[in-house]
């Protein structure tokens, strides 16, 4: 399966707001920033996200990462990951250096598992200073686990986190 990790343009507009617009769960952030920093405004986010690599406009307790929509060959955005360039202490237990949604119109055909590849793939070009890497998922999440696993993720343990959610923590060598 193909798929192309890239910033959104101009025309992507309609698109983005399909999948915003669809139905994701209350705790998931599927635009990083979109509200605290581009105040829900498409040509601002479109303008700022590739900063974010930079570490500009992020919070300052947030570290740099490329924030990249994903799409299919049909061109349809599919998903989208986020690459922290670096781990906090936070991040080393719950968050991980890769995080990544799927559409929910779009899930159970296998973007997640591309978008986590391409994601690695990104790393290993962009990032090589990173060796491995962190990708965490909800223990409960089984569709997360085994795109994980498909992506040569080895379970290091299962911690416990504050919002009482069992985190599944794998590493990945690159």
């Amino acid at each position: 399966m193909n798929i192309v990790l890239r910033n959104l343009t101009i025309s992507d507009r309609e698109q983005l707001f399909d999948v915003l617009n669809d139905k994701w769960e209350d705790n998931f952030d599927f635009l990083h920033y979109w509200e605290s920093i581009a105040n829900c405004d498409f040509e601002t986010f479109i303008k700022v996200a590739p900063e974010f690599s930079e570490g500009k406009h992020i919070p300052k307790e947030h570290v740099p990462c490329t924030f990249l929509l994903a799409f299919n060959s049909d061109g349809d955005l599919v998903g989208r990951t986020s690459i922290r360039h670096m781990l906090t202490d936070h991040l080393l237990k719950v968050g991980g250096h890769i995080g990544y949604g799927v559409a929910p119109k779009h899930r159970r055909k296998g973007y997640a598992t591309a978008i986590l590849k391409e994601s690695l793939n990104y790393v290993r070009i962009h990032l090589p200073e990173i060796k491995k890497v962190l990708v965490t998922c909800d223990e409960e999440n089984i569709g997360s686990r085994k795109t994980i696993e498909n992506n040569n993720g080895k379970l290091e343990n299962i911690i416990g986190s504050s919002d009482g959610v069992n985190k599944m923590r794998y590493w990945i060598n690159l």
